[in-house]
């Protein structure tokens, strides 16, 4: 048995989901409980302890034990394999073993680091004015607390010595980047000196590194100094207060998305804490699949200048081309120049101010007009090619024409000039999406494959009870064509192959009432769409009766026949026409009795 295997075989799905989520029992050896993947009121989510999966029926994921945690935690595959590996107990084979103990001696001495900062602000006399600096930005004990906030020492040498004293040698120092090296002469100097530290967390919250803000008013020295590139920390690839913000970030199905630590801060101290902040980047391909692994929704609060604007921008590239949702954040006048202050002034004007996010193109335009005056056709002529810019890169026409009518109204011009102009504005330029690698397959919805619900309940039935597999296909006569979804069709056609009724029906399928298990045969996707049915052939059908059972199957399948004679007639109409455009008289009559023999 391998790895995956042995770990699968040593937990219990049950035990596993009911670390994260209430499980209430739901028959069949079933528990159910309200999706932790979407927001319901009622339990759509069911987990299986004798076939050992998951699967909501709200947004049609499942899996196994693996799969839930990876997205729970938003973890990769290797991540849950080893974060389970460690409750069972499991010795996975080696991966890149020198890089991985590399990696986790970094974690623990920046982990090191965190605490000696942690220690200087609440003890040391000379952290007064950093205590006092946070006090005055109203960040209380706890929420100091929960985001590690510490102190550097005014010192050159007060870290390097802490470490010292804790085993931590110079070049793990600098490779962990929390030092310098001397320019003169030998030995190391502290990176950060008199400023108040932010430790910034991966998405598990190890701490890959830090911020240190200035307490000074020196022009001289930078305001923000952060921890240099290492094997640890990549600004490109974090997310500040992710690590803290996943959980709600997946309840509410949105991440806001601000510009500073100190927003992030303040946002999860007044309990909105579904915010993360950028660092004051454009957003990187990197953060965004980060996000992805929680949510596709995005409500972006940036700067209002013009930097800010081409930021923003820069960064929804990205976004939209990942198949973002995306949304702008305005904060009103009185809000503040930032959610740090909105969120402290008033905690609702924060949560008001992303309630009232709008749509990326309704910002776009509402931008284009703001500092220009409609009475200036210098200004017309501005907003039309910001507007139109953005208007030609939409794909839907009547969505682009909506756009242009507004256009024309606000600014008091001619249809047809706008659309002239937007001719020939130059295409907005749009970032492709980098292709991922070794991407796990994910099962496509039913909604994304087409599968009817009569086609569903049809599948189901047949495979909860044997007599209704061996009526399906003999009695009612209902073969793989007759399924319009390609990823039913498939697999109805390798579950008859797989279910000989005189060898391995009973082996395969249980009776009614016990476990329903996948053929061995099957696929890893054709597995997981069979236990997507197994669980709704579970909730939809326990209890009832085979004569139930049988009408219900009869209903189906006389459905998916009436729809299986509308598509062949009109692919035969199809035929038809073309038959008549080349004069083929012999294969009008042959097609016309074909059609006449399908009513």
């Amino acid at each position: 048995m391998d790895a995956v295997q042995d770990i699968k075989g040593r937990l219990d799905i049950v035990d596993v989901v009911s670390e994260y989520i209430p499980l209430k029992p739901g028959g069949s050896g079933a528990f159910r409980a309200n999706c932790p993947f979407h927001s319901e009121k009622t339990p759509s989510f069911y987990v299986s302890r004798p076939r050992q999966t998951w699967h909501c029926f709200g947004c049609d994921q499942g899996g196994d034990s693996i799969s839930f945690v990876m997205r729970m935690e938003g973890m990769e595959f290797r991540e849950a394999l080893e974060h389970l590996a460690q409750k069972t107990g499991v010795v996975l084979p080696k991966f890149d073993g020198e890089k991985a103990s590399q990696r986790k001696r970094l974690h623990e001495v920046n982990d090191i680091a965190m605490r000696f900062f942690r220690a200087s602000l609440q003890n040391l006399p000379t952290a007064d004015h950093a205590r006092t600096y946070l006090a005055k930005r109203g960040v209380d004990d706890l929420t100091a607390d929960l985001f590690q906030i510490g102190y550097a020492p005014e010192s050159w040498d007060a870290l390097t010595m802490a470490m010292l004293s804790k085993g931590v040698t110079e070049s793990e120092m600098l490779l962990a980047g929390v030092v310098g090296k001397r320019e003169k002469g030998t030995g190391v100097y502290d990176r950060f000196r008199n400023r108040l530290m932010f430790p910034i967390g991966d998405v598990h919250g190890n701490i890959v590194g830090f911020t240190g803000r200035i307490l000074t008013d020196s022009k001289e020295e930078a305001k923000y100094v952060n921890t240099p590139e290492t094997p640890l920390y990549r600004k490109s690839a974090i997310l500040y207060g992710l690590d803290k913000a996943k959980g709600e970030i997946r309840r509410q199905d949105l991440a806001v998305i601000a510009e500073g630590n100190m927003d992030v801060v303040g946002s999860h101290q007044f309990g909105v804490t579904h915010v993360v902040a950028s660092s004051g980047t454009a957003l990187t391909s990197e953060q965004l699949g980060l996000l992805k692994r929680f949510t596709t929704n995005l409500a972006i609060a940036f700067d209002q200048d013009n930097a800010g604007h081409a930021a923003t921008l820069r960064g929804l590239d990205l976004a939209r081309a990942q198949d973002f949702n995306i949304k702008v954040i305005t904060l009103p006048p009185e809000a503040g120049k930032d959610p740090d202050d909105a969120v402290r002034k008033n905690p609702e004007l924060w949560k008001q101010a992303i309630k009232d996010a709008v749509g990326i193109m309704e910002w776009i335009y509402r931008n284009a007009f703001r500092n220009r005056s409609t009475a200036s056709p210098e200004d017309k002529k501005l907003i039309a090619k910001d507007v139109l810019l953005e208007v030609k890169r939409i794909a839907d026409p009547v969505e682009r024409d909506h756009w242009v009518k507004r256009l024309a109204k606000d600014i008091d011009i001619g249809e047809q000039a706008l659309r002239d102009a937007m001719v020939r504005a130059p295409s907005a330029t749009t970032t492709k999406a980098p292709t991922a690698k070794a991407a796990t397959p994910t099962v496509a919805t039913r909604a994304d494959i087409g599968w009817a619900d009569h086609e569903n309940r049809l599948f189901a039935l047949a495979i909860y009870r044997p007599e209704l597999w061996k009526a399906a296909i003999s009695i009612e006569k209902i073969g793989k064509e007759d399924f319009e979804g390609l990823d039913l069709s498939t697999l109805y056609g390798n579950l008859q192959i797989s279910y000989d009724p005189d060898i391995s029906v009973k082996a395969d399928l249980a009776l009614a009432n016990q476990t329903i298990r996948p053929p061995a045969t099957l696929t890893p996707d054709e597995a997981k769409n069979f236990d997507a049915l197994a669980f709704l052939a579970e909730r939809e059908y326990q209890g009832q009766s085979l004569e139930e059972l049988k009408r219900e199957l009869n209903t189906a399948a006389g459905t998916l026949r009436l729809q299986r004679k509308k598509r062949e007639r009109l692919q035969l109409e199809q035929y038809m026409r073309e038959a008549e455009r080349l004069g083929d008289q012999e294969r009008i009559l042959d097609l016309q009795k074909r059609f006449n023999a399908l009513n």
